[in-house]
């Protein structure tokens, strides 16, 4: 592939100065900030910590610093929506700029996601040029032992490599930068591919790990007892997190969208990368949480020991902070906030409990034709699904990621009401907390802030009205993943059997996950090939980090399954109150309906990535910006 060159003027070097970017006016030196450990420290810190903007969603300035480069929702002052809600995971109930973008048309708002207060682009760069002016200036410090200098130059290594890797994953292969860019110096660099960008990062990594390795740092807290959980570098990732990011890194690389020759060796590599994380990780102690505790890994709880890195974001009720992305007004109890309402896709990619995939009409029809088990039919036999029961003998995730129509919460007193009474011509209200709020609204409503699907996100929702505070975390890496990593590169180059850097087969990798959760191991009918159990660990990966972070947005695109999901039509589920008899056992029917027009999602190969806005990408001379699109 032709090289790509990149002229980058850059929003690298229009950030405001201040303290941490060694103002000159300041009378500030590099060997100033970085000869001493606690200015270099803070300096270096300022890829992590937000400050005062962490907890404002109303804020102008862009939170340029890392927490930019994990998004959590892009929460752009009053159009906040969920990084979800791109995709066919999930609908935005409020007329939103993801309504746009999902329908196939960026350039109105892209600059939202360049410059705004949670950008992906101008935040990976600055926290790019931190990370190098920090490995270039560490022969300068002083006055901390040899350990805490590695812990730093691990550090910037990482986030070097962290920075990049988000960069790729959004726009597409990138410059990989390896000193900062002087004011008078010419930037005119190669553009890589997807494919070299990520083998790039995966050194970079590596680097890090093995500087973690020599200052004793695999892991920031110990594995029990005083301290555990409760460093106060919790947050600051460590020798894991880089062995982890790496194994990512490289499943990413061996992925269709970048291993466009379909190269085998790329998914050894994988393999081989994601065994050595699980290897380590394991002899540090990590561990998976029981399935009781599993929703601890994002709230209820500060962190949990099957978080291989975590931020915990504080306190917060459902109108705070980036909570209004995701919560209807029933909920948060303010209409600005653009919702995460689950499409019916996503709830078919729950299978039942006794493993069965309900995601295609021929799928469900199958489970209903199994007559051995389940719920009671119209025809007097069992079924294990059957359409007006539908949520009965699901997986346990289930119950833990979907409010649906009879779900109950803490707060509710009797059940959640998203159905229609045709009898009173209305929406049923719930009581949560001793307030009357409606989760439902009017079908095809093109601007609601509740439910447009008939369902809500239950993944960051603590089951109570907004006032009620619960401990909040972003889990930016968990052991399961590293499973999962594993699994899905050993069997894509070593098949269901095979293993690598003497870790359990792929099989039982997925298997391990799905236990945890209460699942039966994958039916053995979707074993005998690669082809066969990748879908099926597709399908298991998307169910356990459901709503968590941007695993699905990713994913999706680099297994190049979008162009078959987003061109839908998205659905959710009609729930109308009726008699109760042997058809419908709930007294609930249930009907399978298109979103509103304008909520639906189209397909087209440029929106593989983003691009940039024409003012910024007009002053390159070199630089071929992505397809506008």
């Amino acid at each position: 592939m032709k090289k790509i060159y990149l002229f980058i003027l850059l929003p690298l070097m229009a950030v405001s100065c201040h303290y941490l970017d060694i103002s000159p006016e300041m009378g500030l030196t590099e060997e100033d900030v970085f000869s001493n450990y606690t200015n270099f420290s803070n300096y270096l810190n300022g890829c992590y910590d937000m400050g005062s903007n962490r907890t404002s969603v109303n804020n102008s300035t862009p939170k340029n610093l890392f927490y930019g480069t994990i998004p959590i929702g892009l929460d752009h002052t009053v159009s906040r929506y969920a990084m979800s809600t791109l995709t066919d995971l999930a609908d935005c109930g409020r007329n939103r700029d993801c309504l746009k973008i999902k329908g196939g048309s960026l350039s109105g708002c892209v600059s939202t996601l360049y410059w705004a207060p949670m950008p992906i682009f101008v935040s990976n760069w600055i926290c790019i040029r931190k990370a190098n002016k920090c490995i270039e200036n560490i022969g300068l410090l002083s006055g901390c032992t040899e350990n805490d200098k590695n812990d730093l130059l691990a550090q910037a290594y990482f986030i070097r490599a962290w920075c990049h890797m988000h960069l790729c994953i959004y726009y597409g292969g990138q410059p990989y930068l390896y000193h900062s860019i002087g004011a008078n110096e010419s930037a005119d660099f190669p553009r890589e591919t997807s494919l070299e960008t990520f083998l790039k990062c995966a050194d970079d990594f590596q680097t890090a790990y093995e500087l973690f390795q020599q200052c004793g740092r695999l892991r920031r807290d110990p594995v029990s007892g005083a301290g555990h959980l409760s460093n106060a570098k919790q947050a600051v990732p460590a020798g894991v997190a880089a062995l982890a990011a790496k194994g990512r890194c490289l499943l990413y690389a061996a992925s269709p969208l970048s291993n466009v020759n379909n190269d085998k060796s790329l998914w050894e590599k994988a393999a081989a990368a994601n065994g050595e994380a699980l290897k380590v990780a394991l002899e540090q102690g990590y561990s998976l949480t029981s399935a009781e505790e599993w929703a601890s890994n994002w709230k209820g709880t500060a962190y949990t020991n099957e978080q291989i890195w975590a931020i915990h974001m504080g306190r917060f009720g459902a109108h705070e902070m980036w909570h209004v992305n995701f919560m209807p007004m029933a909920v948060s109890g303010v209409t600005h906030g653009g919702g995460e309402f689950p499409t019916q896709q996503s709830v078919d990619l729950f299978e039942t409990i006794w493993g069965d995939p309900l995601y295609t009409d021929q799928e469900r029809q199958e489970a209903y034709s199994m007559n051995d088990k389940g719920v009671m039919g119209p025809d007097g036999k069992l079924h294990r699904y059957y359409e007006q029961n539908p949520y009965e003998n699901r997986d346990p995730r289930f119950y833990k990621k979907i409010v649906y129509d009879g779900s109950t919460a803490e707060g509710v007193k009797d059940k959640i009401n998203i159905h229609y009474d045709p009898s009173s011509k209305s929406w049923p209200s719930t009581n949560l907390d001793g307030n009357t709020v409606f989760f439902g609204a009017e079908w095809n409503s093109s601007d609601t802030p509740n439910t447009s699907t008939g369902y809500c996100s239950r993944h960051h929702w603590n089951g109570h009205y907004r006032n009620v505070k619960s401990s909040m975390t972003e889990p930016v890496i968990r052991l399961a993943e590293i499973y999962l990593n594993y699994a899905e590169a050993v069997n894509m180059a070593y098949g269901p059997s095979g293993t690598a850097s003497g870790q359990l087969s792929a099989l039982k990798a997925v298997n391990l996950i799905r236990r945890r959760a209460g699942m039966p191991d994958v039916q053995d009918r979707f074993t005998n090939s690669a082809e066969e159990l990748n879908k099926r660990i597709q399908n298991e990966r998307t169910v356990e980090f459901m709503f968590e972070g941007h695993h699905y947005y990713e994913d999706e695109r680099r297994w190049k399954i979008a162009p078959e999901r987003m061109r839908g039509p998205l659905l959710g589920m009609y729930v109308e109150a009726c008699a109760t008899d042997a058809e419908h056992p709930l007294g609930r029917s249930f009907t399978r309906r298109e979103l509103a027009a304008s909520h639906q999602s189209t397909w087209k190969d440029a929106m593989y990535y983003f691009c940039l806005p024409e003012f910024e990408s007009s002053k390159y001379i070199y630089y071929i910006d992505n397809e506008k699109w």
